[in-house]
């Protein structure tokens, strides 16, 4: 299941990062680009034939967490977030990242014969860690989110989503770029 995190956040940060430059290189006016991301965002929400992954998705975090999820639910948040963010729109990808971590965890913790909800409570931790890079943070907020009951696993999955994971994909720095898709000679761990 780590290792699936680590495979699944380096998709989400490419799927970041692809899809802002290639709106970029499609559509150059700012304007335009936001307008027919949106007008992809609403033909992508009556494809999918439901709202569950435009906006934070709270409902769906929280019944992954009790077990249950469909299981392309990740896949289909990726490629919403991947679309709003990319084509201009203002948001973060820390939530997103809770909502993929706690689907992927709760649909991949089936396959592997763990209790769905525990998976996505590890998915949550792997994806938060792979995404942001920073494993004691990852270890705290799993800990603060769902007790210490799991402690070794929580630090298990983030020990090999962070050796597996190769970067930081958080905008928080004054470069706009992913450090995923930068050299990964210039790219510093954050803790």
């Amino acid at each position: 299941l780590a290792l699936g995190c680590a495979l699944v956040s380096i998709l989400f940060c490419e799927a970041l990062h692809r899809t802002e430059h290639l709106a970029e290189r499609l559509v150059k006016n700012d304007y335009l680009r936001a307008f027919l991301g949106g007008c992809l965002v609403i033909a992508l929400t009556l494809l999918a034939g439901c709202r569950d992954y435009n906006g934070a998705g709270g409902h769906v975090i929280a019944a992954a967490l009790g077990g249950t999820a469909k299981p392309e639910a990740f896949l289909l948040k990726i490629v919403f977030t991947a679309v709003t963010l990319g084509c201009g729109f203002k948001g973060g990808e820390i939530v997103p990242t809770l909502f993929v971590g706690s689907t992927f965890g709760c649909a991949a913790g089936a396959l592997l014969g763990l209790p769905a909800g525990f998976a996505a409570a590890l998915g949550i931790t792997g994806l938060f860690c792979g995404m942001t890079n920073c494993p004691i943070t990852s270890l705290l907020i799993s800990v603060e989110l769902f007790s210490a009951d799991g402690l070794l696993c929580y630090a298990v999955v983030c020990a090999v989503s962070y050796v597996c994971s190769g970067g930081d994909c958080t905008p928080a720095r004054p470069s706009s770029t992913p450090s995923c898709a930068r050299n990964s000679s210039t790219s510093t761990r954050s803790e």
